[in-house]
């Protein structure tokens, strides 16, 4: 028989439902609009990628821990379980990268190379294969029980949260120094033209930056106790309720992020805003 289909599994399954369609929403613009293939935007695309598959990734574990409980086949849940780190780990280092482009954009604004279609490419490529190889240590649990495996806990936090946090934590720093002394430089300018471009660009360049970071720390704060839990559970008794209630947090995060997504970019909103008023006015 069936499990029985529990609020908070229906919660989960709105939640993650609702993701998929804003990031799939916000990703088509992107993808077939040419004024919208920039830089920034294919960045942005990138991290609506990572949102796209890790939501897949973990409604399709709801999916099959409703249809055969989570007390079934251990060798199939440990399957699923990597493949969900696999494609969660890509949310954080998406915002890493992002991070990592901008420090390149920022701290060596003369290179062409970092403007360039092919540095991004490099960039999400270099993303994509690096977060495959962080997850090649859960290929081990397939055939263990994973609630058991100390180390492996111990790993994806650090996959998932310690390494994102500090490349992103160095990035941010370099950019910081070089803009501080960047302003410095600046301002002991005697052309006038000069000292407002360059208050332009910085200005600009860390109001994005703001922004990325404040999508990274949502996203950290969401989903590293869903991947603290385990560790804990390995020393002492952690009840079904908390994991319950981590995991509609770390799904809360990911919802806020694809929200914060759409109020951030006007153009992008403005243009859908702009499509749902045509097909209203057609019907």
């Amino acid at each position: 028989m069936a499990p029985s289909l529990s609020g908070i599994d229906l919660v989960s399954i709105i939640t993650f439902t609702l993701i998929i369609v804003l990031a799939l929403i916000y990703s088509i613009p992107i993808i077939c609009i040419r004024r919208f293939h920039r830089n920034n935007h294919m960045l942005t695309l990138n991290i609506c990628f990572a949102t796209i598959f890790c939501g897949l990734s973990w409604f399709s574990l709801d999916a099959v821990a409703l249809l055969i409980g989570r007390d079934g086949n251990i060798s199939l849940f440990a399957i699923f379980n990597m493949i969900t780190f696999a494609f969660t780990i890509q949310v954080p280092f998406s915002f890493v990268v992002a991070s990592i482009h901008r420090c390149c954009s920022i701290i060596y604004h003369a290179k062409a190379f970092f403007k360039t279609r092919q540095w991004i490419a490099l960039c999400i490529g270099s993303q994509w294969l690096l977060c495959l190889v962080l997850s090649l240590p859960n290929y081990i649990s397939i055939n263990t029980r994973i609630q058991y495996s100390i180390w492996l806990a111990v790993f994806n936090l650090i996959g998932i949260a310690i390494i994102p946090s500090a490349i992103s934590f160095i990035t941010n720093m370099l950019i910081y120094y070089h803009v501080r002394v960047s302003s410095r430089r600046v301002q002991s300018e005697t052309s006038n033209t000069r000292e407002i471009h360059g208050i332009k660009i910085s200005r600009r360049d860390l109001y994005l930056l703001r922004h990325m970071v404040l999508m990274f720390c949502i996203f950290l704060g969401g989903w590293t106790p869903l991947f603290i839990i385990p560790i804990v559970h390995h020393f002492t008794p952690v009840s079904n309720i908390l994991y319950a209630l981590s995991a509609l947090w770390c799904e809360l995060a990911l919802l806020i992020n694809m929200i914060d997504l759409f109020l951030y970019n006007h153009k992008v909103r403005k243009y859908l805003i702009s499509i749902c008023l045509r097909c209203c006015a057609k019907c």
